[in-house]
């Protein structure tokens, strides 16, 4: 597991998606959250794509720290944003401690020591991210410390890759990925608290 992969299994297997799907997947290896957790809702609808870059050098600042101050609905889609970036950049870091301070900032403390493991696995192998995704949020519902972001996700552009040659060694292959993130309100700031894939299709 790793980089979207290793995601799905620690936060309670629902968070993030696997990556392994394409080259190095094959039974009781692959991530099983896919078979487990499934939710059918109605169609999609369009909005706005958002392009996640392939490298930054630390996660963005959380959304409550801008200026001028942004929208609920807002800080949700920038902490489920920047939530997607962290899983690459923790990934990357190659190091328990640094990955541990860049999750921090956008999933739930109790949730880290296993994204920690997940991800210990690929550094094992030397692997690091490749690509990155393209968000298309289709709606953002609200409830008091609550909210869901329903997302028809492209991470047919990304993947893991081995750090010292650069051949990709696993990417996902779907442009379309149909997701609901729960997050939740803690500390001033909202967390990605699980990721449930949904059973539909979808389109941006």
């Amino acid at each position: 597991m790793s980089l979207l992969g290793s995601a799905g299994y620690p936060l309670q297997r629902a968070v993030g998606l696997p990556r392994r799907v394409a080259n190095r997947c094959a039974g009781p290896a692959c991530p099983v959250w896919l078979a487990g957790l499934v939710l059918a809702v109605a169609g999609c609808g369009g909005q706005a794509s958002v392009a996640l870059p392939h490298k930054t050098a630390a996660p963005a600042a959380p959304a409550a720290a801008a200026n001028p101050p942004q929208t609920v609905r807002q800080q949700v889609i920038a902490a489920y944003t920047g939530y997607w970036l962290a899983l690459g950049q923790a990934l990357d870091a190659q190091n328990a401690g640094r990955a541990r301070a860049i999750l921090a900032q956008y999933v739930p403390g109790a949730s880290i020591p296993s994204l920690i493991s997940g991800l210990e696995a690929d550094w094992a192998h030397g692997e690091i991210q490749y690509g990155g995704a393209v968000l298309h949020i289709l709606s953002v519902q609200i409830a008091g410390g609550h909210a869901a972001v329903h997302d028809c996700a492209d991470f047919s552009n990304a993947g893991v890759q081995d750090a010292r040659t650069g051949q990709v060694v696993g990417s996902l292959g779907s442009p379309h990925v149909n997701l609901i993130s729960t997050l939740v309100f803690l500390h001033g700031r909202w967390l990605v608290s699980n990721q449930v894939p949904v059973v539909l299709s979808c389109v941006p």
